[in-house]
């Protein structure tokens, strides 16, 4: 019997880091993230192939979600109508739209082209303050 047998084997790794961080730009972000919504790509893979951490792809996910990468947040247009009676003296918006009412005081209108997760997350924080 060799003696080497019974010997622990240590298995060396390279580094690809230089020491240097690599800075992407937001454009890169949202095109790495886009990229990873395609289906049957795993984030892994996509993560591998950029040379980031799968932790790195899924904060550049929820920031693009919650409109902090990219294009930046979205706003809403919101009237508060004096009296009771409707909606006459609130300019309407060019179609198509979707317009919520909240009651005899309040209506919202959302743009088609509008993030309909960033428009659940206002309409939610109405409701609260109602």
């Amino acid at each position: 019997m060799d003696a080497h047998e019974n010997t622990c084997r240590i298995q060396v790794l390279s580094v690809s880091d230089t020491g240097r961080r690599r800075r992407w730009s937001d454009d890169e972000k949202v095109r790495i993230v886009e990229e990873s919504h395609v289906d049957g790509v795993t984030l892994a893979e996509v993560a591998r192939r950029h040379d980031i951490s799968r932790s790195q792809l899924y904060d550049w996910r929820y920031r693009h979600k919650i409109g902090l990468l990219g294009a930046g947040p979205q706003f809403l247009r919101v009237f508060q109508v004096e009296d009771g009676s409707g909606h006459d003296d609130v300019p309407a918006p060019p179609a198509p739209v979707l317009t919520i009412d909240l009651g005899p005081r309040c209506r919202v209108t959302i743009p088609s082209g509008f993030d309909m997760e960033a428009a659940a997350r206002l309409l939610n924080g109405l409701m609260v303050r109602s």
